[in-house]
């Protein structure tokens, strides 16, 4: 069996895709978002919380409870903000026809799983959706710090790297590789330290890739301090 085959999960979401958008490009779609996505998704998991316990220790006091409740918790979090800025781009640069509305739910059952049966996460999206770009970002920020408290002391500069991040990765999925590249240039803007690494300089990388060097596309500790 081939191991990089995609599953039969992401099989039907490509069909789907394919029937309700009218193309046929859904099988590189589907695995480009689904890499990119579950990547952004851990690594900023990690920054928030193993990094910043490696970084400055924890207080008692935001020791959590369970861990694994505190992760499962937060990568939901993390992945209906990752919905509702994904569809934002898409409809943003029309890469769907004007009625799209369907992708909103293909993209949370594709990326949800079963909690996407619970109404209140589409809800959740939508209330993403209706904030301006500045607004939806600051809401997800005061989510994470109710549903990670440790990540009030990472660097701030992660918070406005990330919806970015997302972005990029939508809009690689859909082949436009020029406006990934012009947002890459603002997170250089934000974060100048991106173009000093030395084995990737800082480029948009393939959807799914990692740097192992500096952490593209969402950078390690050294590399969000470096201002600092």
């Amino acid at each position: 069996m081939n191991e990089h085959a995609p599953s039969s999960r992401l099989r039907r979401a490509a069909e789907t895709f394919n029937d309700r958008a009218k193309r046929d490009d859904g099988a590189r779609i589907v695995c480009s978002l689904d890499s990119s996505l579950n990547l952004l998704r851990d690594t900023l998991f990690l920054r928030l919380h193993a990094d910043v316990e490696r970084r400055i220790g924890l207080d008692s006091m935001l020791v959590p409870v369970s861990e694994a409740a505190t992760a499962l918790a937060a990568k939901q979090e993390i992945e209906i903000f990752q919905v509702a800025q994904s569809v934002a781009v898409v409809r943003q640069h029309r890469f769907l026809p004007a009625s799209d509305d369907w992708f909103l739910d293909w993209l949370t059952c594709l990326r949800l799983n079963a909690s996407y049966v619970e109404p209140s996460v589409k809800e959740l999206s939508l209330d993403y959706l209706a904030h301006s770009y500045d607004d939806r970002r600051l809401t997800f920020t005061n989510v994470l710090a109710k549903t990670i408290r440790e990540s009030g002391r990472a660097p701030l500069v992660i918070f406005k790297l990330y919806p970015l991040a997302v972005e990029i990765a939508a809009l690689r999925a859909f082949g436009d590789h020029a406006g990934a590249e012009l947002l890459r240039r603002r997170q250089a803007e934000l974060l100048p330290s991106v173009r000093d690494c030395p084995d990737c300089r800082g480029v948009v990388l393939e959807n799914g890739e990692h740097c192992g060097c500096c952490g593209n596309p969402l950078w390690t500790n050294e590399y969000l301090t470096a201002a600092d």
